[in-house]
């Protein structure tokens, strides 16, 4: 039970540091003016090369999120709600925080597919020859890695509330010890 306590606050801790970076570029609601085509024509090839760095980190740290969000669940969450409820402990509240958890982890997949696909998509606009589409592309691209954000910020939170619930479940099977 401390090794799982242990492991909890190690993981709510390296999940609280930020996770996504921000597209540099932000949408504007004014039409565009030739100068600021221009603009973008002229950092055309910087703009891609960044974007082809960005996608290539966030496709690691997609993977490496996305199997450490899995584990979570299959490795600790459903085992430990398991023994719980075999073991007749009050785990409701834990049961329910694992199912806002599995929630928000679809959610995460579901947002990251979303936003791989604008980022491709964005991708293959030449800047050169499209720049307004290419701008279009950014703002959309940047759009969903914000919902990506916010899903991440979810799961920390459900990770946080499941962290709280289980310290409170495990001091009161420490009292009734006693």
């Amino acid at each position: 039970m401390k090794r799982l306590s242990i492991l909890f606050g190690v993981i709510a801790t390296a999940l609280g540091a930020g996770l996504l970076l921000q597209v540099a570029v932000q949408a504007q609601s004014a039409p565009m003016t030739e100068a600021h085509i221009e603009r973008i024509r002229s950092n055309c090839i910087e703009a891609q090369s960044t974007l082809n760095q960005l996608h290539a980190s966030d496709a690691a740290l997609r993977v490496n999120r996305g199997q450490l969000y899995e584990s979570i669940s299959t490795k600790l969450i459903t085992p430990f709600n398991s023994r719980a409820v075999l073991n007749h402990l009050e785990s409701a509240a834990l049961l329910s925080i694992a199912n806002t958890y599995e929630s928000h982890l679809a959610g995460f997949r579901t947002n990251y597919q979303q936003y791989e696909e604008a980022m491709s998509k964005t991708l293959k606009i030449n800047c050169m020859n499209q720049p307004v589409a290419f701008y279009d592309g950014v703002g959309d691209t940047r759009t969903k890695r914000k919902k990506v954000n916010e899903s991440t910020l979810q799961l920390h939170k459900s990770l946080q509330d499941y962290k709280e619930q289980f310290e409170i479940l495990a001091k009161k099977i420490m009292e009734n010890k006693s």
